[in-house]
Parts: structure tokens; C-alpha cells; sequence
């Protein structure tokens, strides 16, 4: 079941960004990384207008790797750069 964006933000630290995703079952925390951030597009930026700009792409990446129940140490879904250069090759 595809996971549902509530809402997207920067830590205040600006480190990582955050989703809150809806599983159906309850909420799901997702973690895009500094690198992920920068990966994106081009120029590389990590900053909350990054994040809101590609929230859609996060969220399906996240969407995804929920799917395929790929969750970290933490138990959080976390999209990185190489699954942001993955994303890419399979748009």
C-alpha cells in the first residue's frame, strides 16, 4: 500500500529534511538525507525550498522503499543520494 505525504519539512539543524507519510495504519517518519537533498537537481542544494520543490519525488522514492519494506537500522525509511540516482534512471 502506497504510503500518503501529510508533511514535509528541514530539521532545524538543516542536516536532513523529514515526511510524515500515512501507511494506512498509521504514520510513518521518512528521512531524506543532506545528500539526497543535494542530489536531486542541479545546482546541488540542501534547504527547505529543495525539499517542498521535490517533495513529490521524496515521497514516491519513499513510497517505494516502503513497499519493498527497505527500513533502516532505526526502523525509518531513509532516501538517499543513490536512491535519488536511482529514481532518475527509472523516470
Amino acid at each position: 500500500m502506497p504510503l500518503k505525504l501529510k508533511s514535509g519539512f528541514l530539521t532545524s539543524s538543516g542536516d536532513e529534511g523529514r515526511l510524515l507519510m500515512d501507511s494506512g495504519t498509521g504514520d510513518e517518519v521518512v528521512v531524506v538525507s543532506y545528500n539526497a537533498l543535494e542530489a536531486i537537481a542541479d545546482p546541488p542544494r540542501a534547504d527547505e525550498f529543495r525539499l517542498q520543490q521535490y517533495i513529490e519525488a521524496f515521497s514516491q522514492i519513499a513510497s517505494n522503499k516502503f513497499d519493498e519494506k527497505q527500513f533502516g537500522r532505526a526502523g525509518h525509511i531513509r532516501v538517499t543520494s543513490e536512491d535519488v540516482r536511482n529514481w532518475r534512471v527509472s523516470a
